[in-house]
């Protein structure tokens, strides 16, 4: 079987056959989260993989039954091969990590209130003890534009410090199959809990203080325009009413007592 595999690997180099990985992982900043995994294949690498007296679809499944996730195939110019976690605990993401390539190398999932770390140490791909013995003395450097691996890390947080490429919201690392190890090492500064702006609130009385304003003004500008229509003899005048002509008008009264008032001298014939 082991000779037939190397039979096999060996047309895999001499033939168009390509099989990527794609892994997404994406982080809380409890250092919980999600993994999710495709896998590309052509039927040229299917059918070369029978050679090693397995079909890679069972390969798979059986794979990522041991770290509880389940691949859905879909079949077409290239088979992908899908799965998705839900939303775990950092422990139990670390190991479904660590598990899909297991001897591939470790994980450390680290969170505080401020900083929030992702640390894998990872060897080349040949380096795993079911890969290698596949080889059987071939040179690895002939598969390395055959395989592809590539892993995107999306992480909250201003990123800090960073072994893998940004694009987007994303960190991005490209495995070797062979030659060297990678680490993927990415680093965020967290912004405190409830530390954060209260954009929604501001926005809120910003609005507040604006139509306040707006009225202010409004009521402003109609009581200049009501200033403007008065006639100056209209300026602080009191209430009109009918004018009593000089002689209807009475004679007011005074406090002279009646025994000091004067007499009115008789009237002469």
């Amino acid at each position: 079987m082991r000779r037939a595999a190397l039979i096999g690997l060996l047309a895999l180099a001499a033939s168009a056959c390509t099989f990527d990985v794609n892994v997404g992982i994406d982080l809380t900043r409890s250092g919980s989260g999600s993994v999710s995994i495709d896998v590309f294949t052509d039927e040229e690498f299917e059918e070369l993989f029978r050679l090693t007296g397995q079909e890679f679809e069972n390969l798979i499944a059986s794979r990522g039954s041991q770290v509880g996730l389940a691949f859905t195939v879909v079949e077409g110019n290239r088979t992908q091969y899908s799965a998705a976690s839900s939303q775990v605990a950092p422990e139990t993401l670390r190991r479904i990590i660590e598990g899909l390539a297991p001897g591939a190398g470790t994980v450390t999932i680290d969170s505080s209130e401020t900083t929030l770390e992702f640390d894998a140490a990872v060897e080349p791909l040949t380096s795993i003890p079911e890969v290698a013995e596949l080889f059987e003395g071939a040179d690895p450097a002939q598969f390395a534009d055959d395989v592809t691996v590539t892993v995107q890390l999306t992480m909250p947080g201003e990123i800090e410090t960073s072994t893998g490429s940004a694009s987007g919201e994303a960190l991005t690392w490209s495995i070797p199959f062979n030659d060297s190890g990678s680490r993927l090492l990415a680093r965020s500064v967290l912004e405190k809990a409830g530390g954060e702006f209260p954009w929604v609130a501001a926005v809120g009385v910003g609005t507040l203080v604006v139509a306040i304003g707006f009225l202010i003004a409004i009521r402003s500008s109609l009581q200049r325009g009501e200033e403007a229509t008065r006639t100056p003899l209209d300026l602080g005048a009191g209430p009109t009413g009918p004018t009593t002509p000089p002689e209807d008008q009475g004679v007011g009264l005074d406090n002279t007592p009646p025994e000091d008032q004067p007499i009115a001298p008789p009237l002469s014939d």
